[in-house]
């Protein structure tokens, strides 16, 4: 029987001006962090769908492919997917990288390896052949030069009926890291490319939607945050307990999201 998959899209419009890194989520209630949840892992910013959850079953397995990206770039990769295998406690590894091929640190049996999530780095211009070429057509580029125009990195994602997530990709323009004027904004290229790694590789883990006026999760196109905050943490939690199956609608899936805050945050 063949499966077929759907196509969703998250982009990255972050602003820049005044930036925190402070932690954020520790005060917020049970109720607004379920609320919050709702709208994040089960709304629908940029495509008509039948709210329900979205997320891994199988292992997630990273390949970053691009040329002559800073070395920050590929520490930022590696940091969140580590920080997302320690918040899910499901499967994510960086297994291919032209650094890693370079210095020799592939994994012996990389070829054997189903990838199924890509972080694609060039200049603007060259995004979307590439991505059309290594996803063998299933995202098309002038898709991918479309929601560029959105934001300035954004990801796509493949899901299969059932919910569970097939295939990703997340698309970073090089401009990122020597852009440093947006409109009337001054901005920190590393901390917008920080924004970015965070936000929509973290997205592609199925809390797919910015919300808006959301101020103490980085799913907001208003945030001022660039990494993780402590909400967004609980939402990663709440997203892969395993209670939480691929497919749920929200009648199932936020009562489940209830009782694991009433377990783990009692009183909040």
């Amino acid at each position: 029987m063949r499966i077929s998959a759907r196509i969703l899209v998250v982009a990255c419009a972050f602003v820049a001006a005044a930036v925190t890194t402070a932690r954020a989520g520790d005060d917020v209630s049970n109720a607004d962090l379920i609320k919050a949840f709702a709208g994040v892992a089960l709304g629908s910013e940029y495509e008509k769908r039948i709210p329900r959850v979205i997320k891994w079953e199988k292992p997630v397995n990273v390949a970053v492919l691009g040329k002559g990206y800073p070395p920050l770039f590929e520490d930022l990769v590696v940091r969140q997917v580590a920080d997302l295998a320690k918040e899910t406690g499901h499967p994510v590894a960086l297994v291919y990288s032209d650094v890693m091929r370079r210095e020799k640190r592939l994994p012996p049996n990389v070829s054997k390896i189903p990838i199924n999530v890509l972080v694609f780095f060039a200049p603007k211009a060259q995004l979307p052949a590439m991505v059309e070429k290594h996803t063998k057509g299933a995202f098309k580029a002038t898709d991918v030069a479309k929601y560029l125009k959105l934001g300035f990195c954004h990801g796509r994602l493949q899901i299969y009926k059932s919910g569970a997530l097939k295939f990703a990709y997340a698309a970073v323009p090089a401009e990122m890291v020597t852009q440093v004027q947006y409109g009337n904004v001054q901005v920190d290229p590393k901390i917008f490319l920080r924004a970015c790694v965070t936000e929509e590789l973290t997205q592609l883990m199925g809390l797919i939607n910015d919300v808006e006026g959301l101020s103490f999760s980085i799913f907001s196109d208003s945030s001022r945050h660039v990494d993780l905050t402590e909400a967004d943490r609980w939402m990663l939690r709440m997203l892969y307990d395993p209670r939480m199956k691929p497919g749920m609608k929200a009648d199932a899936a936020l009562p489940i999201a209830a009782q694991y805050l009433a377990l783990e945050r009692p009183g909040k």
